[in-house]
């Protein structure tokens, strides 16, 4: 699916990076996620919302075009140290929302999203293949509530700090805090993010490992079950 596929494409990088806006509304599982359980598979299906999978694991999300997505493809020395780099890889989204949040006391929750507070702004996924690492961020600028309320289950699994909220008590959108645009959040991401992961995984990046890269490329454009 192109979310990954975009990333996965250019696997020969040391480091690929990606931010993008989506177009229109789209509802992604995580791997182990079905879309009975996790979307109002009806709504989807009558207001044409397209149902996808992602390759890493996580929550199930809808994205828009008020939200902000990150796919960032490295390689690191660990095959199995995720709580680690799924610690420094959010410390360096949240190092670009200081720059431009300075006061704002952001944090990691739950397995792995980021919040302010009890809110969540950020979720992420992870996908792993040998010293190869696809992470995934949606960024909430606008919350959006309505899709999720149409869109979207209450998830089968949730962090403990949810603590069963709605969709509508549970999230917050960066616009909430500042009144900086979609798109300023881009370029913010664009120019500063790469640079930050740079510095904070210095001890654990690795150069390119050329020969994972052809099977990392035959994951490309695969199915995947929805059900």
């Amino acid at each position: 699916m192109w979310i990954d596929d975009q990333v996965l494409a250019e696997s020969e990088l040391d480091i690929c990076l990606k931010s993008w806006i989506p177009a229109e509304p789209v509802v992604v599982l995580g791997r182990s996620n079905k879309r009975g359980t996790e979307a109002n598979r009806a709504a989807c299906e009558a207001d044409g919302v397209s149902i996808l999978k992602r390759i890493g694991g996580g929550g199930t999300v809808i994205l828009h075009e008020d939200c902000l997505v990150v796919s960032c493809g490295l390689f690191v020395k660990d095959y199995f140290k995720n709580d680690l780099y799924f610690r420094l890889l959010n410390q360096a989204l949240i190092h670009v929302f200081n720059a431009h949040i300075p006061n704002a006391a952001f944090a990691q929750r739950g397995y792995s999203d980021i919040v302010l507070g009890d809110k969540k702004l950020v979720g992420t996924s992870l996908f792993r293949s040998r010293n190869y690492l696809l992470f995934q961020a949606s960024i909430l600028v606008d919350t959006r509530i309505d899709l999720m309320e149409t869109y979207l289950q209450h998830p089968s699994l949730e962090p403990d700090y949810r603590k069963g909220r709605s969709h509508r008590d549970f999230v917050m959108g960066l616009k909430e805090l500042v009144p900086l645009t979609t798109q300023e959040w881009l370029q913010f991401f664009a120019d500063e993010l790469q640079g930050a992961i740079q510095k904070g995984m210095r001890e654990e990046l690795l150069p390119a490992q050329l020969a994972q890269v052809p099977h990392l490329k035959s994951r490309i454009a695969e199915e995947r079950d929805l059900d």
